[in-house]
């Protein structure tokens, strides 16, 4: 009979936490029958937290499936090579993540994501001196403002005002006390961490450009960099790389990330524009030579917003266009054989963001049958194949 440990089934707990249901639903009742836990026969194993003695064996099963999963799990190399200080990516992020935080507070599951095991890279980066565990003073300051008010009621002092005034009244009272928990501090060694490392926090925040992508061309720029340049000269490497290599799938996902970089960080919305342009003219291309999978999405949203935001007139739009244009060897696609002929049609098309003109274009160049949806409240038409539906 296997015989469990309580890490083990507080990693299972994590796991099901993060990737099945939350733990609040099922929490105190047998994860096989659902029945509560309190009201059926136990085993004598830490177990006896999810599963009752007659399902034993099958929360076995579940449990060899979830380790299974684990272990099948495949990272991309740059998150498991460790830098000089012996950190993997990932533990920097989570180092990132602790300062200031209580020890009380739910820690991120960065298995999945980092190939890191929180609890033994927390000891990892208190053994190093990188984390360590902060005075009182630091403690009061990761409690919430309602915990603080509490307090301050418990020991009938005067619980209004702001978040720093009522530590400093606990303090100044000389209440002491011994129930809260510990907090993580970042020492000086820690904060330099950081620091070298902004590249790889801020990749973990950015939806758009992944940290294993950050940490593999971080070289490639002289230190220090702005994350925000570091994107943009990895995105030029990488479109320059699939330009050479024909990779249009790749190059639009390039041109989309970077569209949106240069219009959120920058505001630079005439830029933005001419990547939005050149992914509105390359999805066209995709419908006309029915290079897609499945349902394909026109959607002039972003065109719409830029020309707003950036008052762009006609005038300006058409220099964008052609800009547009010039990015991309269309020759190399065919796509000059596609829609370059009726190239004026198409500019009043995507500046209108007209919807009908742009259906009865697809019309002209999709071969056989097709089907249109137009959502002009939701701003953007759907087209595949009829075949489909």
């Amino acid at each position: 009979m296997r015989q469990f440990t309580y890490k083990e089934i507080k990693k299972y707990l994590e796991y099901t936490n993060e990737n099945i249901i939350p733990l609040q639903e099922v929490l105190g009742k047998c994860f096989i029958c659902g029945i509560p836990l309190d009201q059926l026969e136990l085993s004598e194993g830490p177990e006896k937290q999810v599963v009752c003695l007659k399902d034993r064996s099958y929360f076995v099963e579940s449990f060899n499936s979830y380790e299974n999963a684990e272990s099948e799990l495949e990272f991309q190399p740059e998150l498991l090579k460790k830098d000089n200080f012996g950190l993997i990516p990932g533990e920097i992020i989570l180092l990132a993540w602790c300062s200031g935080k209580n020890t009380e507070k739910k820690i991120p599951h960065y298995y999945r994501i980092y190939a890191v095991d929180v609890a033994t890279s927390i000891d990892k980066l208190l053994n190093k001196n990188f984390l360590e565990y902060g005075n009182y003073h630091e403690q009061l300051n990761a409690l919430t403002v309602p915990q603080l008010r509490e307090l301050l009621k418990d020991n009938k002092i005067k619980s209004k005002g702001r978040k720093k005034e009522l530590v400093q009244r606990l303090l100044d009272n000389n209440i002491h006390l011994s129930n809260i928990p510990e907090v993580f501090k970042l020492t000086d060694e820690g904060e330099k961490i950081l620091q070298y490392n902004e590249h790889i926090v801020s990749a973990h925040k950015d939806k758009f450009f992944p940290v294993y992508m950050a940490a593999r061309y971080r070289k490639a720029f002289q230190y220090p960099i702005r994350f925000e340049e570091l994107k943009l000269g990895v995105l030029d490497i990488l479109i320059e790389e699939y330009t050479k290599n024909n990779m249009l799938f790749q190059l639009s996902e390039c041109f989309e990330v970077k569209g949106h970089h240069l219009e959120v960080y920058y505001k630079n919305y005439e830029q933005a524009l001419v990547y939005y342009l050149l992914l509105i003219i390359i999805k066209l291309y995709d419908l006309t030579r029915k290079i897609r999978f499945g349902i394909t999405r026109v959607d002039y949203s972003d065109i719409d917003r830029l020309i707003t935001v950036g008052n762009i007139d006609k005038k300006k739009f058409d220099y964008l266009f052609d800009r547009a244009l010039n990015l991309i060897d269309f020759e190399g696609y065919d796509l000059e054989l596609i829609f370059l002929d009726e190239i004026d049609d198409l500019r009043e098309i995507i500046y209108n963001a007209d919807y009908i003109k742009t259906q009865e274009y697809i019309e002209k160049y999709i071969n056989g049958d097709f089907y249109i949806e137009h959502s002009p409240v939701k701003h953007y038409m759907l087209i595949s194949d009829i075949k489909k539906y």
